[in-house]
């Protein structure tokens, strides 16, 4: 609860130095520079902070760190994650009117974006009884990106990512296993990518300064939920 407070303290104090009126952009032009800071709430509560700065032509560079913790038995565990990706985005209108067949052609607006991202996700795990463990793999993000950029916008997306985990050691079939040994925590990387599926809605109070909810779910993970504060520059 202290996280969310302090995050909508930020939120007044940040906008009282954004009160620009809202751009005249068209309603699709997205920004793609901006500095984000989140708080989130599912298994347990944590804050994460996004970046993404845009490049020239198509690109931008997306990079994320996330801190939360996890509980296994009796024992918490810190886990910090932390992600670097290359993004191209391109109007759904000048990809479709790119596209002939014959003499057809077609003439769509650009109402929404498409999106992808590449890059990789570095996930560590720790805790006070000396135990540490990290890994990295890779990490593709792509979706939708619509509605208008001086007000109410929404984002669909879909994230490919090994889910890391830390769980209760299991005693193998056919072997006998001491109470120690069934005790002992691993650290274990999910065989399978897992598709996250998520929802994100910001309002764009003004030019610089954006409300965001976001909303996401996975096979692997219980649902999260996220309130934020976005700064466009």
């Amino acid at each position: 609860m202290k996280t969310y407070k302090l995050l909508l303290l930020a939120f007044f104090t940040l906008n009282l130095f954004s009160q620009e009126k809202e751009s005249d952009n068209e309603s699709n032009n997205f920004s793609y520079s901006s500095f984000g800071l989140h708080a989130f709430n599912g298994t347990n509560s944590g804050i994460e902070a996004k970046f993404s700065l845009s490049l020239p032509g198509p690109l931008y560079l997306a990079a994320e760190a996330k801190a939360d913790g996890i509980d296994v038995d009796t024992q918490e565990y810190d886990k910090f994650i932390k992600a670097v990706r290359i993004g191209a985005h391109v109007g759904i209108g000048d990809f479709l009117n790119s596209v002939s067949v014959g003499d057809v052609s077609l003439k769509i607006e650009n109402f929404m974006d498409v999106f992808i991202e590449l890059g990789i996700k570095s996930t560590s795990i720790e805790n006070q009884l000396n135990f540490s463990e990290s890994d990295t793999q890779a990490n593709v993000i792509t979706g939708l990106r619509f509605g208008d950029s001086n007000g109410w916008e929404g984002k669909i997306y879909v994230d490919f990512s090994k889910e890391t985990e830390v769980v209760q050691q299991k005693c193998p079939e056919n072997l006998i296993c001491t109470a120690f040994d069934t005790a002992q925590i691993s650290y274990l990387l999910d065989d399978e990518t897992d598709q996250k599926f998520g929802f994100v809605a910001t309002y764009n109070v003004n030019k610089r300064s954006a409300l965001v909810i976001e909303t996401s779910t996975s096979e692997v993970i219980d649902n999260v939920f996220k309130i934020g504060y976005r700064l466009n520059f």
